[in-house]
């Protein structure tokens, strides 16, 4: 007792001081178990006390360097927080595409910028998507043929990350002896300029010896895939063992990843054999998880860890998918939980950021007509057993209770960012697929579930069963979620993506008549 009356006789602003060095979970039992804690808590002076235990709620982590007050920030947190559940679908503005990205162009939206890429013509176009007065753009234009500073080269993949103002692009130079003689490489740039970046270990990043006997690749192009994330970039590849017979061949794939701001090189490998359709998505896909693991997406996922870039990553866990689901594909940005490694210009645009441990995937299955939205949460555990073993882990006993499944009903992917996800699904009464479309906004935060008792959204927490149509199989899930359903309705196939950051929504209209008047456009949300 006389400890206790010790330490409430100390100065309120000395006492917010020492539950400042305490997790946001301990500062909540401390201020639940004392009143005068409590009282103190909840006072204008301990904003930063309140701001600590609001970003733990949401599972949200800082950003370093932030010279915006402490209470603004609280304020637009909070306001963060509530704001999706009322989100207006009829306020929009529209960008118009430019005509030479209307087709065989690849386009996904990062740290408020759009990247539109038509590697038929080989052009790429990055503009900033109504930036805010305060926020600091990028925006490039690279006409036919001039991407890549190297010549008689073919481009493969572009990646971009404005927070880290990166512009990576894999491409291939063939000889005399094409396609048997074809080299890959990765050019890293900054984006706003044509030079070097300044934090790149080179300007060029080399492929290991250990990918394919004499440099011989020939690889299939179209299904490639560069991602980067923090200090990592990695490029998955697949190459025919035989020659190409139908539509279907015998592959070996080969993902590489660098540390690209130590070494222009890595024995950071894995590889493997498949059946590749080439009328279909990648049979193989990956996404990063954080800055020390990422998942390999095949016919399971097997959750691996980055350590040493001159020996192969470290499997951690294998976690099985039911044997009737196949060919997943990952449509999950990590612009959300990326760290600008220039904070001083993050810090002009955003206060926090989502943690790695504590957001959700979107993996879509075409061919069974399935989206997956899954827990990041299980693949942060302590996997390894008493011998040090990997396990591998039944879908019973880790899917249900972190999955949700829904029907692919509509054509596009499902848009994700941090805890939220956001979809098309039919209108209250609809039977057939050309009936009207709503946008679903679904939280699968805690926090959300705790707001869901103030009256805010519609908490979904039993059981839900969907058909796989490729199988006849019946799959059931229960990751609880709170959603909002929007009161705006769609046309089967009215919008071809959709992309969600913290604060927009980003719809992109595809118009496939052949009427020149119409337009492809994105269509701008703000929340």
């Amino acid at each position: 007792m006389k400890a206790k009356a010790g330490l409430l006789s100390l100065p309120e602003e000395l006492l917010t001081y020492i539950l400042s060095f305490l997790p946001w979970r301990d500062i909540l039992r401390c201020t639940s178990s004392c009143k005068a804690l409590r009282h103190i808590s909840m006072s204008e002076s301990s904003s930063g006390l309140q701001y600590a235990i609001e970003l733990g709620s949401q599972r949200l982590l800082p950003v370093s360097n932030n010279h915006i007050p402490v209470a603004e920030r609280l304020k637009l947190l909070r306001e963060n927080a509530s704001a999706w559940f009322k989100f207006d679908l009829h306020s929009f503005e529209t960008i118009s595409i430019p005509e030479k990205f209307h087709w065989f162009t690849a386009t996904y939206i990062t740290n408020g910028h759009a990247c539109f890429w038509n590697p038929r013509i080989d052009s790429v176009r990055i503009f900033p998507v109504l930036p805010k007065p305060s926020q600091e753009t990028i925006e490039r234009d690279f006409s036919p043929g001039s991407l890549c500073a190297v010549s008689n080269t073919s481009d493969i993949d572009v990646f971009m990350d404005p927070a880290q103002n990166l512009l990576a692009i894999a491409y291939a130079i063939s000889g005399d002896n094409y396609p048997y003689d074809e080299e890959s490489y990765i050019e890293l740039l900054t984006l706003d300029g044509d030079g070097v970046h300044p934090q790149a270990a080179g300007r060029t990043l080399f492929m290991s010896d250990l990918w394919l006997p004499e440099g011989r690749e020939n690889f299939v192009r179209w299904c490639s895939k560069l991602e980067g994330f923090e200090k990592y970039i990695a490029f998955l590849r697949f190459a025919p063992l035989f020659d190409v017979i139908g539509s279907s061949v015998y592959s070996k794939w080969c993902l590489h990843i660098w540390d690209w701001q130590h070494s222009t090189s890595s024995n950071s490998m894995l590889s493997g054999s498949t059946t590749l359709d080439l009328d279909s998505d990648r049979p193989i896909d990956f996404c990063f998880l954080g800055n020390d693991r990422f998942l390999i997406i095949s016919d399971n996922l097997e959750l691996y860890l980055i350590e040493d870039m001159s020996r192969p990553p470290q499997l951690l866990a294998r976690f099985l998918l039911p044997a009737s689901v196949f060919n997943l594909k990952c449509c999950t940005p990590t612009s959300d939980i990326a760290c600008s490694s220039h904070p001083e210009k993050q810090a002009q645009q955003v206060t926090w950021v989502s943690d790695p441990k504590y957001r959700v995937l979107s993996l879509v299955s075409h061919p069974s007509g399935l989206d997956f939205v899954i827990s990041t949460t299980i693949f942060f555990d302590d996997f390894f057993d008493s011998e040090g073993m990997s396990p591998i882990i039944p879908w019973i006993y880790w899917g249900p209770s972190n999955v949700r499944i829904f029907l692919h009903d509509f054509p596009c992917r499902l848009g994700v960012s941090g805890s939220r996800a956001l979809n098309p699904f039919p209108a209250a009464g609809a039977t057939n697929s050309d009936d009207e479309y709503r946008l679903h906004m679904m939280d699968f935060s805690p926090s959300a579930v705790r707001r869901h008792q103030q009256g805010l959204g519609r908490l979904v927490d039993e059981p839900s069963t969907v058909y796989n149509c490729e199988s006849g199989e019946y799959l059931t899930t229960f990751l609880p979620y709170v959603e909002v359903v929007s009161d705006r309705t769609f046309e089967f196939g009215e919008f071809a993506e959709i992309w969600l950051d913290q604060d927009k929504i980003y719809l992109f209209k595809e118009h496939l008549d052949i009427d020149p008047n119409d337009t492809d456009e994105l269509e701008v949300i703000e929340m």
